[in-house]
């Protein structure tokens, strides 16, 4: 029972993480969910989870996503992926993360003490994020790092820049749950798992909106890039923890 308390109370944390920032769910649980439970159990019951904060967030922000960047961002991923999985095969993970980590952080410091001014970003570049992050998603399962790049640097409002986020992960999502389901995954253990934490996923996503519905653009744009950091750190200590 504790295991499950655990686990809820991580779903929790990390749902009110992404209905305030668009981001960050998958990164912030499943290191500390894999100490309770079964590390594939603990991937597939996350993208469970997260498919469902991900329509969560959409159905609360009430924004729609901007399809015709999002689409593209997905499509782009896809020749990226075989590209990730031959990095994978050639070089050592801890360098992979190692190296993404300490872009995360060299791009918040920049982001901190530069202030550059978002400008509007060509198409061209859509296609170059969609598949770094193509690459990125096969050989570290992280896809994440160059959307969220991609939007702080458009000068979007933030209801634009969270629901092009989570508009992407909800999209990109739908292929992993279908791979994963057509190979067997999603079994009902995953299932149970998913039902005991959706009630506090539900509450934390909710609360996370609250928050964010408080802050303003400057506000929402510090905390941000402060979690884009924490992220890269969190990468940098996994890397040296596998060196």
């Amino acid at each position: 029972m504790f295991e499950i308390v655990a686990v809820v109370s991580i779903v929790f944390a990390a749902a009110f993480t992404q209905g305030l920032a668009g981001f960050g769910f998958a990164f912030m649980s499943l290191p500390l969910i894999s100490l309770f439970v079964d590390f594939k159990t603990s991937v597939i019951t996350l993208v469970l989870l997260a498919q469902a904060l991900n329509l969560l967030i959409m159905w609360q922000h009430g924004q729609r996503p901007a399809w015709d960047r999002i689409i593209p961002l997905t499509l782009a991923t896809l020749p990226g992926i075989p590209v990730g999985v031959h990095l994978l095969r050639v070089m050592p993970v801890a360098v992979l993360q190692g190296t993404l980590g300490v872009m995360l952080v060299a791009y918040s410091l920049y982001q901190w003490f530069a202030r550059p001014v978002p400008r509007e970003i060509g198409r061209f570049w859509v296609l170059v994020t969609g598949f770094v992050a193509g690459c990125l998603g096969g050989a570290l399962n992280s896809q994440g790092p160059p959307i969220l790049v991609y939007v702080s640097l458009q000068p979007w409002n933030k209801d634009r820049v969270k629901a092009t986020m989570v508009g992407f992960f909800f999209l990109s999502g739908l292929f992993v749950l279908g791979f994963q389901a057509w190979q067997g995954l999603v079994t009902a253990e995953t299932l149970r798992l998913s039902g005991w934490c959706l009630p506090g996923l539900i509450v934390g996503a909710t609360l996370g909106r609250a928050l964010y519905v408080r802050i303003g653009e400057g506000g929402y744009r510090r905390i941000f890039t402060a979690l884009v950091c924490a992220l890269g750190v969190l990468m940098i200590v996994k890397s040296l923890g596998g060196a």
